[in-house]
């Protein structure tokens, strides 16, 4: 073999060599850097599952809050309605009582809002046509000496049960309607804690 033989035979020798050298570099960084890939795809799995599971939870605990108020908006909206039922039912039955126990009704509705001077009772038609013959005597004889004196007006009011006061051009509305929607929300809450009072609902 020539001596440029055995330089190129050498220098093949140190190539080749290097080329394993730096395969075997190669190698190695290549199998750290996937290393690190897995490692750090197993760190974003977890994280997207915790924040995956912390959402689950959230849209739970928002959905179940959720319902329990629409149960609990549910529940109150029935309670609403059974009292206004009552509440309807009551007043039926007042605007539909016998005549006697009607205007024995309306009578001391009168003497309790009775003010003095001469006022003007005014009832709705229906009533006008039912109207004891002998309710304003009555009326003036139980008020009698106290100053206060009331006569029965002839044009129909437009009410639904009950009595206009008037005196002038004052007029103190006491019919069945006003004197339920002046104390309504008294009622309802005196009803409400009557009805429902410990049901934890």
């Amino acid at each position: 073999m020539t001596g440029v033989e055995k330089i190129m035979a050498r220098i093949e020798e140190d190539c080749q060599a290097a080329c394993v050298d730096i395969i075997s570099k190669a190698q190695a960084e290549a199998k750290s850097i996937l290393k690190d890939a897995e490692a750090r795809a197993e760190e974003l799995k977890a994280e997207k599952i915790s924040a995956v599971k912390a959402k689950c939870e959230t849209d739970i605990g928002l959905a179940k809050s959720k319902a329990e108020q629409e149960y609990k908006k549910a529940i109150l909206s029935a309670k609403i309605g059974i009292i206004t039922e009552i509440i309807d039912e009551a007043k039926n039955r007042l605007k539909n009582m016998p005549d006697s126990e009607y205007f024995e009704v309306i009578a001391k509705l009168v003497e309790r809002h009775a003010q003095n001077g001469c006022g003007e009772l005014r009832f709705s038609k229906r009533d006008l046509q039912r109207l004891p013959k002998d309710f304003e005597a009555n009326i003036n004889k139980k008020l009698s000496g106290s100053g206060k004196t009331f006569t029965v007006g002839s044009q129909p009011e437009e009410i639904d049960g009950g009595v206009v006061i008037a005196y002038g051009d004052i007029e103190q509305n006491c019919s069945f309607d006003a004197l339920l929607n002046a104390s309504l929300d008294e009622i309802k809450d005196e009803l409400f804690a009557e009805l429902f009072a410990g049901d934890g609902s």
